[in-house]
C-alpha cells in the first residue's frame, strides 16, 4: 500500500496560540489513528513546532529564519492559517507584495504565497479560520491603541475576502472559541 506524505503549515499571529496547539493535537491524532498508520504521513511545517521548530538567529529578521528553516506554505499540501484580533508584526521593506506595499504581517505574507500557489497550482489546499468574538479591551489598558490597531488590521484583511459586489472573492470559516475551531 502507497504511503501519503502530507506537509501541513501552520501560520498565525500570535494571538492564538491554544488554536495552533489544537490544530496540532488534531493533527497528531489523525497520524496515530490505526487506519492511517501504513497509508497517511502527516508533518507540521510551523516554527514553533515543538522539538523541530526553526532556529531564530538574531541576525535575520524572523520571517527570513522561518523562509529558510522550512517550507514556505506554497510548497506545501495543506496551508492552515488562523486568525482573531491580532494581525502581527509588519513586515519590513525587504519583504514587498508585487504591487510594492508592506505586508501587514508575516501570516499575511504566508497566507498570500499559499494562496497565489493554490490559484496557479492548484495546491496548497488554503483553511483559513478566524475567531468571530471581538476581544474584550479595558480602556485603561496602555496597550489599548496597539489593540485596537491590530483588530483594524484584521478587519481590513478580511474585507479582501469580498468582491465590490459583496460576492466571496475567498472563503474563510468563522468560529466563537478555540474548543469550537477544534
Amino acid at each position: 500500500m502507497k504511503m501519503h506524505h502530507l506537509h501541513i503549515f501552520l501560520s498565525s499571529p500570535g494571538d492564538v496560540s491554544r488554536e495552533r496547539q489544537l490544530a496540532r493535537e488534531v493533527i497528531d491524532q489523525i497520524q496515530s489513528e490505526r487506519l492511517y498508520q501504513d497509508r497517511l504521513k502527516l508533518d507540521i511545517v510551523a516554527w514553533d513546532k515543538p522539538r523541530a521548530g526553526t532556529a531564530m538567529p538574531a541576525h535575520l529578521e524572523p520571517q527570513e529564519a522561518i523562509d529558510r528553516g522550512l517550507k514556505k506554505p506554497s510548497q506545501c499540501d495543506i496551508a492552515i492559517v488562523i486568525f482573531w484580533a491580532r494581525m502581527g508584526t509588519p513586515l519590513s521593506v525587504k519583504h514587498l507584495k508585487p504591487d510594492g506595499s508592506r505586508y501587514r504581517s508575516g501570516t499575511e505574507y504566508e497566507f498570500l504565497d499559499a494562496l497565489n500557489a493554490a490559484r496557479n497550482n492548484n495546491k496548497p489546499d488554503v483553511l483559513v479560520y478566524r475567531r468571530k468574538k471581538p476581544p474584550d479591551v479595558n480602556l485603561a489598558d496602555p496597550k489599548r491603541k496597539e489593540k485596537e490597531k491590530q483588530w483594524d488590521l484584521v478587519e481590513e484583511f478580511f474585507a479582501e475576502f469580498r468582491n465590490p459586489d459583496g460576492s466571496y472573492r475567498s472563503y474563510y470559516q468563522k468560529y466563537d472559541e478555540p474548543s469550537d475551531f477544534k
